[in-house]
């Protein structure tokens, strides 16, 4: 799997609600690393389709826990790479508070995605996957030409937005489709969810927002990689 590090967007600011974000999931999966806490925390704060489907109300709020909520340190380490690589000229563009609250709040509505298509599945769903994927689908909206480097440190190998997100959504449908999710045990259809919501957030923002078109270009001047 092609992983992103990083982008030639120009920031200005210090992403401040990303690496709260990604302390906050640090934070909860170090807690889940304590001897017999980590299944209780999953049983916890992880959303449970079941659960969803016979007690919506009681169990809503798994739809925001369970994103911060991660199976382990790879687990955790993939997503955080994903989140700097994208929180960051996102967060810039539209402020931490409009970023914080979507992240968490539209990022949630992507589990939604998995309980669609497995509403009597028992298996607990964490991770913040669904929003990152979010972030992509955004991203490629408003940067498709951004330059994304997937090898560290290296500047010559990079993919334009628009290549890596539809090599990765992709990927996802077509294992989603061939394997499944219950059987892969990977929440496929709440990456697509998430991409699909991040999609339509990305053409609302640009069409609703104040002063797009500025904000846009100031962070699109290239920087070298």
């Amino acid at each position: 799997m092609v992983v992103v590090f990083g982008d030639n967007l120009r920031r200005k600011r210090l992403a401040v609600a990303t690496y709260v974000i990604a302390a906050v999931c640090a934070a909860a999966t170090f807690l889940g690393l304590a001897p017999d806490a980590g299944a209780e925390i999953v049983r916890v704060f992880g959303f449970v389709p079941l659960d969803f489907s016979q007690h919506p109300i009681v169990s809503l709020y798994t739809l925001f826990t369970a994103e911060f909520v991660h199976s382990g340190l790879e687990h955790l380490v993939g997503n955080l790479i994903f989140l700097i690589a994208f929180g960051r000229s996102i967060e810039n563009l539209v402020g931490y508070t409009v970023f914080a609250v979507a992240f968490v709040g539209l990022g949630a509505l992507a589990f939604l995605g998995s309980w669609l298509i497995g509403p009597a599945s028992h298996i607990p769903i964490v991770g913040a996957s669904g929003a990152l994927s979010l972030l992509m689908g955004a991203y490629t909206i408003i940067f498709p030409k951004a330059k994304l480097r997937i090898v560290p440190f290296l500047r010559v190998l990079y993919l334009r937005a628009w290549q890596f997100s539809a090599a990765w959504i992709a990927l996802q449908i077509w294992v989603a489709v061939a394997v499944g999710e219950l059987t892969s045990r990977v929440a496929y259809a709440t990456h697509i969810a998430g991409f699909v919501i991040g999609l339509v957030a990305g053409v609302a923002w640009k069409e609703f927002a104040l002063d797009t078109d500025r904000l846009i270009a100031e962070l699109t001047e290239e920087v070298s990689l």
